[in-house]
């Protein structure tokens, strides 16, 4: 698990020690099967995961095809952690996958120094995802204004 550990982002600010801490925290491990829901649309469990192991499929009941593919070190569900919002997306096990729950009872089992990276991780991955749809909006905008003005 150390290894795998190693090569996820979340973890390049975690001391030696701290990963082995966050290692032996097995109570949290969960495995899926191929084809395996772990999140549907509409659900309003809090749960925050970090995939271990395998990936998923993003998917939206109006759309025929996956929206977005998840891999190793990928941590998914915290618009609703955050905000308690029913969840606007299905998420479905690729194929066999190992995730980590990260839920108020893995949070209340964690030293202060552990929550706080992850904090640090997680505002970190929501300014870079926020960056990222402002890039996107620009770019629709822009053509937006190139299509207005071409008719």
């Amino acid at each position: 698990m150390i290894k795998t550990i190693d090569e996820m982002s979340m973890f390049k600010r975690f001391t030696e020690n701290e990963k082995k801490t966050f290692a032996k925290l097995g109570h949290s491990l969960l495995g899926f099967k191929k084809d395996d829901v772990i999140i549907r649309e509409g659900d309003t469990f809090t749960s925050l995961y970090l995939l271990i192991k395998g990936t998923f499929l993003i998917t939206r009941a109006e759309l025929s095809v996956p929206i977005a593919k998840l891999s190793q070190g990928a941590l998914f569900g915290e618009m609703t952690f955050f905000t308690t919002k029913p969840r606007h997306s299905n998420v479905i096990a690729n194929e066999n996958v190992l995730v980590m729950k990260l839920d108020k009872s893995f949070f209340d089992k964690i030293d202060f120094a552990i929550k706080d990276k992850i904090k640090d991780y997680l505002i970190e991955l929501l300014i870079n995802r926020l960056d990222s749809v402002n890039e996107s909006l620009s770019k629709i905008s822009k053509f937006a204004r190139i299509s207005t003005l071409n008719h």
